[in-house]
């Protein structure tokens, strides 16, 4: 009985540090150009954006998913700062706030 608590317990330990090494990272990305469509946004970062970011946006308040959806690349250039979590690699962000740079 004292063998299967220990094993058990040495299993929970690895499994959260296991757990803890997954989570996302906090991250800021911009300020930056976004562009939206139907399905994603991207923000390119710097003066000749090569570098783009996949920003996910359904946690955002209504507020800024309606103001994003205004900014195709047609339209005037919207410029951003995106808080948010990492997604796997610094591609992707889960935002958690947009800060709009007027």
């Amino acid at each position: 009985m004292k063998l299967s608590a220990v094993w058990l317990a040495s299993i929970l330990v690895a499994s959260g540090s296991v757990a803890s090494a997954q989570r996302a990272a906090p991250a800021s990305v911009g300020p930056g150009r976004i562009v939206c469509n139907a399905s994603f946004c991207e923000l390119g970062v710097g003066p000749r954006p090569v570098q783009r970011i996949r920003v996910i946006a359904s946690v955002l308040p209504e507020d800024d998913t309606r103001r994003l959806r205004k900014c195709t690349g047609v339209a005037p250039p919207c410029m951003v700062t995106v808080d948010g979590l990492e997604q796997g690699d610094k591609t992707r962000i889960m935002a958690t706030r947009i800060v709009w740079q007027e």
